[in-house]
């Protein structure tokens, strides 16, 4: 890998920086800010000023924090949402969630502690 760090810049409305691949494999802490999309998997900690989305075929095992959280496949560890955790249809998080609001739609799964931040 390079040593050379590109400038990131925070994306369009609609628009995600994909971080992990559907291939690709990552360990330790993902810091970012604005909207990133994991496809793949991430086994550590995530930490945010922005939304991670989790992919229908992502696996994260982590401790996450994150001004929002949108899982479409699996999340399994501490997750800390300052605004939102949406759980869209197939996803499933097996976790200790702490945030103000819970999108729980049909077909997805919340195994675990639930609490409701003001």
């Amino acid at each position: 890998m390079s040593d050379e760090i590109a400038e990131s810049q925070t994306p369009a409305a609609g628009e995600s920086h994909v971080v992990v691949g559907a291939t690709g494999n990552f360990e330790g802490l993902l810091a970012f800010w604005g909207l990133a999309r994991v496809e793949g998997r991430v086994r550590g900690e995530v930490s945010a000023d922005g939304t991670l989305e989790v992919g229908p075929d992502a696996v994260v095992h982590a401790r996450i924090e994150v001004d929002a959280l949108v899982v479409e496949g699996l999340v399994e560890g501490d997750v800390v949402a300052r605004e939102r955790v949406e759980v869209r249809a197939g996803g499933r998080i097996t976790a200790s969630v702490a945030t103000p609001r819970l999108v729980l739609a049909e077909g997805g799964s919340l195994e675990g502690r639930l609490v409701m931040t003001a």
